[in-house]
This record gives C-alpha cells, sequence and structure tokens, in this order.
C-alpha cells in the first residue's frame, strides 16, 4: 500500500503539469480561433480601414498624414498589411514617397499585456525595419537602416537642408517616453557619400560640401547620451569634425543640458568660402590648425565656448 501511495505522490505532479500545458494550449488555440473568425467575418475592406484609421492615429502626434495608392491584407502567415506606393506628407508640405510600407502587429504579444507591431519601409534599395513593444508607458524598439537615402526618405527636407547621402546602422531603445531618463539603449550608425548643396543657412551662404563617410556610436544610459565614436569625414573632405562628452536627457527635451566638445576643421576651398567666418572663430584655432568649441547650455539654448588646446 505504501509503495502505490508513493507512486501516486509521485506521478501527481507530472499530471497537474500536463493539465496545466494542456489548459494553456487550448486556451491559446480558443483566442487563435477568436481572432480568426473575427477577421473572417469582417469584410476586408472593413478591416484594412481599421488598420489604415490606427496608422494615421499613430502618425497624427507628429504632424504626418499617409496616402497611398493600394492596400492589402494577407492572413496566410500572420497579419501583414500592405501599402503601395504610400506618401507621406509632413507639416511643411513636404513629401517623402515610398515604395511599400508593410505593418505586421505581434498577435502573441497581447497575450502578455503588450502591444506590438514591426513594419517595413521600402523604397527602392534602402528599408526601414522597425520592430516596437509597447506596455503602458513603457516601449522597446529596434531600428534597422539599410542604406536609407537621406534626400528621399526626408531627412535633410525635415532639417531643412538641401543635400543627399546615404545612411546605414541600428539602434535600440527601451523606457518611457514621457521620463525620457528612464532610456536606456544605443545607436550605430554609418554614413556616406554627404553632399550638402550650395545654399542660404541662418542667413549665411553656405558653399557646396562634401563628407565622404562618418560614424555614430552613441550609448544611452540612464537618459544620457554618451559619444562614444561620433565622427564627420577624412582628411580630405571639406570638412571633419569630431564630437565628445554626453547629453542628459530631461522629461522636457528642450532643457535637456549639453557637456560636449566639437571639434572641426575646414579644407581651404571650403574656408576660402566662408572668409567672413575666419575672424568669427579664430579665438578657437588650436595651433593643428583645427577648432574647438565647448557646447554648454541646453538643447533650446546652447551656448559655444571657444576651447582650443593648443
Amino acid at each position: 500500500m505504501s509503495e502505490i501511495a508513493d507512486t501516486a505522490v509521485q506521478s501527481n505532479p507530472n499530471s497537474t503539469t500536463r493539465s496545466i500545458s494542456k489548459m494553456l494550449g487550448l486556451g491559446f488555440l480558443f483566442l487563435g480561433l477568436i481572432l480568426l473568425f473575427t477577421l473572417f467575418k469582417l469584410p476586408e475592406a472593413k478591416i484594412t480601414a481599421l488598420i489604415q484609421g490606427y496608422v494615421q492615429t499613430s502618425l497624427d502626434p507628429f504632424g504626418i498624414y499617409i496616402s497611398d495608392r493600394g492596400r492589402s491584407l494577407s492572413l496566410i502567415t500572420g497579419i501583414r498589411y500592405r501599402l503601395d506606393h504610400p506618401t507621406l506628407e509632413l507639416r511643411d508640405q513636404t513629401r517623402i514617397e515610398l515604395d511599400e510600407l508593410e505593418v505586421r502587429p505581434k498577435l502573441l504579444s497581447l497575450l502578455t499585456g503588450r502591444a506590438g507591431a514591426t513594419a517595413d519601409l521600402r523604397q527602392g534599395k534602402s528599408t526601414i525595419h522597425l520592430d516596437l513593444l509597447a506596455k503602458s508607458d513603457r516601449i522597446e524598439a529596434d531600428l534597422a537602416l539599410n542604406d536609407v537615402d537621406l534626400a528621399r526618405f526626408g531627412f535633410f527636407a525635415f532639417a531643412g537642408i538641401k543635400g543627399s547621402g546615404a545612411i546605414t546602422g541600428k539602434s535600440h531603445v527601451d523606457g518611457s517616453p514621457s521620463d525620457l531618463a528612464t532610456l536606456n539603449g544605443g545607436i550605430d550608425l554609418r554614413l556616406k557619400n554627404v553632399q550638402l548643396e550650395e545654399q542660404m543657412i541662418i542667413a549665411f551662404k553656405i558653399p557646396s560640401i562634401s563628407i565622404s563617410e562618418g560614424t555614430v556610436n552613441v550609448e544611452i544610459k540612464g537618459g544620457k547620451l554618451l559619444m562614444k565614436n561620433v565622427q564627420l569625414g577624412r582628411q580630405n573632405d571639406d570638412v571633419t569634425a569630431a564630437l565628445t562628452g554626453d547629453l542628459a536627457l530631461n522629461r522636457n527635451l528642450n532643457s535637456s543640458p549639453l557637456n560636449l566638445r566639437v571639434l572641426f576643421s575646414l579644407s581651404p576651398k571650403t574656408m576660402a568660402s566662408l572668409s567672413f567666418m575666419e575672424s568669427l572663430i579664430s579665438g578657437a584655432k588650436q595651433s593643428d590648425g583645427k577648432y574647438a568649441y565647448k557646447l554648454t547650455g541646453t538643447i533650446s539654448s546652447p551656448f559655444a565656448n571657444p576651447d582650443p588646446q593648443n
């Protein structure tokens, strides 16, 4: 009798585990069937309209309006919502025309109380991939850029600059967008073939500038951006620059304090075109011919003080 009792006690945990596993499996299957039934019961036009409304609502805070030439929805290998030749219109009427935008919601993440989705944007050989998870006021986001055209994707237009170039790299960030001091992650980007057209910037005529490459390697730790390796240009480029120091993010981004140092040089051709600047920046010139400034203050009110190390 004691042997039978011992056997029953020993087999009981396994039986309980199998029962829980079976219940969880049936629960997931039940939720999946409900979701598929709901989607199949709705006409595709209504489903795409619901998703389109969600996408537009997500873009509204950024002042972006999205239009397209066609929409499609696929349920074969998971929900895939695709826009054909979408156009993003910014507040300043800048238009960014893409070949394709595809959004895929993460249904399983809903079971853990988190909303999630991945998105892919394509324009020619340029691609942007976004992977996002959110729960309450906390997000986890991964961004991957592959040979992204800075002009065609509107990066320069957004900054009010005329130019061209490409960027490749990735970034990761997690934390609360409402409290930037909680953010952690990193940014690792590579620039190449940056060309700035001759143009007026802040009432100054800027000559055409060529920068062959650049590196942006920034660590985000407790809301502080640490400049690990931020450089622009090579020896024969029109401009070379290196940024060191850190930037501590506040709840109010504009009031975030700067603790940065920038070291830069200009080619003889560029300096000749900007001859009016020579007297203005002479106090920052080092013995090696480069110029150095200490950047303090805040993002909205920066102060640049000469900081040469001769």
